[in-house]
């Protein structure tokens, strides 16, 4: 076989095989996806950290000047957040301020610091213990809480959007000019990677052919 020729055939064996691995689908893509139930997950372990972090407790003495709560620290229930929306530097509460200790009912012979507490009806939904009062956050602290809300708002929409059942296309009443159908019967086009895989291999065939005819 002439040099050129042996040249010719491995150009082509070698473009068939670059062909054929470009027309591999990437089987793992979905896998290395973060699921919206996981995102979701991961920022309500996020805004539970924050919003139950522990506040500095003391003993009770006599003499301190101590306002006691009652009953309990908190209102039974929770209003769930609008995810999208809610801004809980907006509605962050600090009734504490004015005593210097704070106690209650459930736990009479400890108290806290007024000034370092707070409360929060859109982060009460996360209040994971509430036999304790609530940190007052720090600005940062609540602007994290909004990012990772926004992530729990988009998270929610996109999984009630998968368990919504999808319409099929057919379902959909067909306009007067009969597009529908039409486009129904349009051919589909040949994925490209196949299509220049396939013309590499005719021309290899054909060479083949020709090499034969040629002996």
């Amino acid at each position: 076989m002439p040099l050129q020729t042996r040249i010719f055939v491995g150009t082509l064996v070698l473009g068939l095989c670059a062909a054929g691995s470009a027309a591999q689908p990437v089987t793992n893509a979905a896998a290395q996806t973060t699921s919206p139930q996981s995102e979701m997950d991961a920022a309500i372990h996020q805004v539970e950290k924050i919003v139950n972090q522990p506040v500095a407790a003391y003993r009770r003495a006599p003499g301190m000047h101590v306002s006691e709560y009652s009953p309990g620290w908190f209102h039974e229930g929770a209003a769930k957040p609008d995810f999208n929306t809610v801004d809980v530097r907006a509605t962050q509460e600090t009734p504490y301020d004015k005593h210097e200790y704070v106690t209650s009912d459930l736990n009479p012979n400890i108290v806290f610091i007024g000034r370092q507490l707070e409360f929060n009806s859109m982060t009460k939904y996360f209040y994971t213990n509430r036999s304790l009062p609530k940190k007052k956050l720090t600005q940062a602290e609540m602007e994290e809480i909004n990012r990772l809300y926004r992530i729990i708002g988009r998270c929610e929409q996109q999984l009630a959007q998968m368990q919504t059942p999808q319409k099929a296309s057919d379902q959909a009443a067909p306009d007067s000019t009969g597009s529908d159908s039409t486009a129904g019967k349009r051919p589909r086009l040949l994925n490209p990677y196949i299509g220049a895989a396939a013309i590499l291999f005719l021309g290899l065939v054909l060479v083949l052919k020709y090499l034969l005819k040629t002996r």
